[in-house]
């Protein structure tokens, strides 16, 4: 696994355009929830890159993610919105120290509520993008408030299949997938299975279970 630092938008679209470094063997629809853990050689399998985010660290995506979310966001742009980027690749490890600091914080009973246990969350895959949007002129952090915010995720959300990007976690659906409605938690899955999950309404379980 190769970890190529982000130095700007034409290095990184040229990175991702002529490096096949393991996106070749990655698993675009790989499934991780509740029932079914992340492999552990599976970040191998996938090239990781780094990108910045809206608190002025960096985050790391899959490449062919990461080109196909500055895609999504030059078009939503094109629309008046604009997205950044909250969150995007944890390790296993990472998600352990999370729960570990949700536990000590909250108590246990919230921590295993609000917080993927360790091996079952869809930031392992580096395929799962946390976004946030910017309203007149400030970044929306906080799910509550970004829960408000329909109409600007209604025009994010129009347009995620023809990136390659699904909901993961849609209204109405929580007993499939686990987790309650979640609008900024992009996850990629290629194009042509994105438009058939989005055309259809369904899960990445359903889709993967037909």
């Amino acid at each position: 696994m190769k970890k190529l630092l982000c130095l700007g938008m034409i290095v990184v679209m040229a990175v991702v355009g002529l490096c096949g470094c393991g996106a070749d063997k990655a698993d675009y629809l790989v499934l991780v929830n509740k029932s079914n853990l992340i492999d552990s050689g599976f970040v191998d399998t996938i090239e990781l890159v780094e990108v910045g985010t809206v608190y002025d660290s960096t985050a790391q995506i899959e490449a062919k993610a990461l080109a196909a979310y500055e895609d999504l966001k030059a078009a939503l742009l094109n629309e008046g919105v604009e997205i950044g980027i909250d969150s995007g690749y944890r390790s296993v490890e990472k998600q352990e120290q999370i729960m570990a600091e949700f536990t000590e914080k909250y108590g246990e009973e919230y921590a295993k509520k609000t917080v993927a246990v360790p091996g079952t969350s869809e930031h392992h895959t580096g395929l799962a993008i946390d976004i946030v949007p910017k309203v007149d002129g400030e970044w929306v952090v906080e799910n509550e408030d970004m829960m408000k915010e329909t109409e600007v995720f209604a025009v994010i959300h129009e347009k995620l299949a023809k990136y390659g990007f699904i909901i993961r976690y849609p209204e109405g659906k929580e007993d499939i997938t686990g987790y309650s409605y979640e609008p900024w938690h992009l996850r990629y899955v290629g194009v042509s299975a994105a438009k058939k999950i989005s055309a259809k309404g369904i899960t990445l379980e359903e889709y993967l279970s037909k």
